[in-house]
């Protein structure tokens, strides 16, 4: 049988609650990086394409996709790294970020090449067959440099 709740027992119930509260918020906090932290970090050490799409059903996104599709090891060998960002899903920072830094419409697909320098390479609306994104990079300086090494 439980022992029923006394009043001198109410604040320290009440601070278990608090507590409880406090930790469950603390642990539910998003502590994902922004998208601006996410590309920082990749400067000097990746080549990134972002692929931008205001949903995932969108013709040109699902095409990218499909192209893409088991060229990890070509992406592996060239530094490349994939980053989709959906519009629906991206915060409002994010969603800011991609406007003022690459020029990405809100409502239009968007596929943007950034350099190991962190410029813009590339900037289409339409989806990019990986030969020519493949041949653009193979063509840079940089990755010239890579491959003789």
């Amino acid at each position: 049988m439980e022992k029923p709740l006394m009043d001198s027992d109410l604040p320290s119930t009440l601070f278990v609650m608090f507590y409880s509260f406090i930790v469950s918020m603390f642990l539910q906090w998003p502590l994902q990086e922004t998208l601006a932290q996410r590309l920082e970090k990749m400067t000097w050490k990746n080549r990134v394409v972002i692929l931008y799409s205001d949903n995932a059903t969108s013709t040109e996104y699902r095409l990218q996709k499909e192209w893409f599709a088991g060229m990890h090891a070509s992406f592996a060998e060239r530094d490349l790294v994939i980053i989709e960002c959906i519009g629906s899903q991206l915060s409002a920072e994010d969603m800011l970020h991609l406007k003022n830094q690459f020029s990405i419409h809100p409502t239009r697909f968007g596929f943007r090449l950034i350099g190991k320098d962190g410029g813009v390479k590339l900037s289409s609306e339409k989806a990019i067959k990986p030969e020519q994104l493949f041949g653009l990079i193979d063509a840079m300086p940089m990755r010239r440099a890579e491959k003789k090494n």
